[in-house]
């Protein structure tokens, strides 16, 4: 089966509590096997008998993980959650492909800055830890799928939002900073540049929370196994 991998950015102590959940489960998955073991009574069988109670064993192992009963793995997890969280959402349902010029951007998606992620102002950023994440090929792929049309429709607006008000002077002068001295130009282009209203500012912030990432499916998914 192939695995699509992920990297989401994760509160630490929200990592912490998954590590438990999965010591959990690979904990509940060495109770099961030995129950298996006692119930076929490989202890006595020997030969071919043992070889096939041994398979019967591993099919049934593999199908209870495929359904989501045993889960001892961090991938095995949050997959079971990133399903849960998907029908949640009703994102579990059949999406075009993503178009190749979409999949092969660089770069942030528009609307998915940081402040996705800080919407009650600029306080720190409390997504300060990293977790990698394979999730089965065919629910990574509409994992994938599901986000980029669920989010299509506001992005769409946010990038006409982009074109008619441009980066705004905090943007520019923050720009000019990284590449080095600021220069006068950089200050005139500042000063000059358009200002969105109030009405225009909660518009962005607006459209802003509409768009849903493959990282903020993985994140709630985390919170469900987690609680």
């Amino acid at each position: 089966m192939s695995l699509m991998p992920f990297v989401v950015a994760i509160e630490p102590d929200d990592l912490a509590a998954l590590d438990d959940v999965v010591k959990a489960g690979r904990k509940a998955e060495r109770e099961w096997l030995t129950r298996a073991r006692e119930t076929y009574g490989v202890q006595f069988l020997r030969g071919k008998a043992l070889s096939e109670a041994r398979k019967k064993i591993r099919v049934e192992y593999r199908r209870l993980r495929d359904v989501g009963k045993l889960a001892g793995t961090r991938d095995l997890v949050v997959a079971r959650a990133v399903r849960a969280e998907l029908k949640r959402r009703r994102m579990d349902g059949e999406y075009d492909l993503v178009p190749a010029e979409d999949a092969a951007m660089p770069g942030r998606r528009v609307g998915t800055g940081p402040h996705h992620y800080q919407r009650s102002g600029s306080e720190p950023t409390k997504l300060t830890g990293r977790m990698a994440v394979r999730l089965p090929g065919a629910l990574g792929d509409q994992l994938v799928r599901a986000c980029h049309w669920t989010s299509a429709p506001a992005v769409a607006a946010l990038w006409e939002w982009q074109t008619r008000w441009g980066d705004g002077p905090e943007v520019i002068m923050r720009e000019a900073q990284r590449s080095g001295a600021v220069t006068v130009i950089d200050l005139w282009c500042a000063i000059t540049a358009p200002r969105p209203d109030a009405d225009s500012i909660m518009d962005k912030a607006r459209l802003q929370a509409q768009v849903v990432t493959t990282g903020d499916i993985v994140r709630a998914a985390v919170k469900r196994a987690i609680h």
